[in-house]
């Protein structure tokens, strides 16, 4: 298998030219530490079986252009020529594999953009799944694949931490500030996407998942769950924000769960954590405060 070196490569995190990445498989951005998988264009090979002449030349005139823009970030333009290439023989599974590559490029964007959704992992997982039908014995598509999978799923960690709460609502008079339905949709969809990075691999990473569980069991970013009484342990219940968010938190918690233990015995699920109010200690505190009070008075009086 020939491998095709890139000649420029960015920070899928924070947009920094990258360098140094020449022969190896994976490089760390010396700017934000984000560590990137290398994916670099797969080469193609074609024959000239029941193609005329004419379209045999075009076919190898697009797959050089291709490979080029590939190889230079021009990622647009790699997935319009994988295109024009499949228009005209759409069985060739390395062209499949390189607008994989090309489309996951395409759906990556900086902090400050949304560009990856759900149906764009989709995409990319529907474009190796023709590569691999095309050319079951391929030697780059499990590369390919596992690297598009965890850097998808790198990506979309970073995503969800640059959700915050963005409006505001009176709880008891008080402004309290909260998600919106646009950031609860965000969230939704990064936490998903995440779920098809892993499907995406060959080589399943487990700790994808136990980070989701993590995230559904109020160990993350979010708050998922709340006690139905702040007066001691209670039975935890969905937030606002997942019911909102219209996902079954413990469905989808529990199902995560055995997804990892079907692969890993031994893993054992964090518990839901739920910060509770426990009013006794401000009460015993109030009672505190108030006898020194009225020990200060008796001893000011006297």
């Amino acid at each position: 298998m020939s491998k095709l070196e890139l000649t420029s490569l960015n920070c899928t995190s924070c947009g920094a030219s990258l360098s140094g990445y020449e022969g190896k498989n994976e490089v760390q951005c010396e700017y934000c530490n984000t560590t990137i998988k290398i994916l670099r264009p797969r080469s193609v090979s074609v024959s000239q079986e029941n193609l005329s002449n004419d379209n045999f030349e075009k076919l190898n005139n697009y797959i050089e252009i291709l490979q080029k823009a590939i190889r230079a970030g021009n990622y647009n333009e790699g997935y319009d020529y994988c295109n024009k290439a499949l228009e005209v023989n759409p069985n060739i599974g390395s062209i499949w594999e390189n607008k994989a590559i090309c489309a996951f490029w395409r759906s990556v964007s900086y902090l400050n953009e949304d560009k990856i959704t759900l149906s764009n992992a989709r995409e990319i997982r529907t474009f190796l799944n023709a590569s691999k039908e095309n050319d079951p014995d391929s030697e780059s598509y499990e590369i390919t694949a596992d690297a598009i999978g965890s850097n998808l799923a790198t990506i979309l960690r970073i995503k969800l931490l640059t959700i915050s709460p963005d409006t505001s609502t009176t709880v008891n008079k008080q402004i309290v500030k909260t998600y919106s339905s646009r950031a609860i949709n965000r969230a939704k969809d990064y936490l998903e996407t995440m779920e098809t990075a892993y499907d995406i691999m060959i080589n399943k990473d487990v700790e994808i998942l136990k980070y989701l569980v993590e995230e559904y069991s109020n160990l993350g970013k979010l708050i998922w769950w709340e006690s139905s009484s702040n007066w001691g342990n209670s039975e935890p219940k969905p937030t606002s924000f997942a019911q909102l968010s219209g996902i079954d938190v413990d469905k989808k918690r529990n199902s995560l769960i055995k997804r990892i233990q079907s692969i890993d015995s031994s893993y054992e699920a964090p518990g839901i954590k739920i910060k509770v109010i426990n009013y006794w200690k401000f009460i015993i505190i109030f009672i505190i405060v108030y006898a020194f009070i009225g020990l200060l008075a008796i001893i000011t009086k006297k």
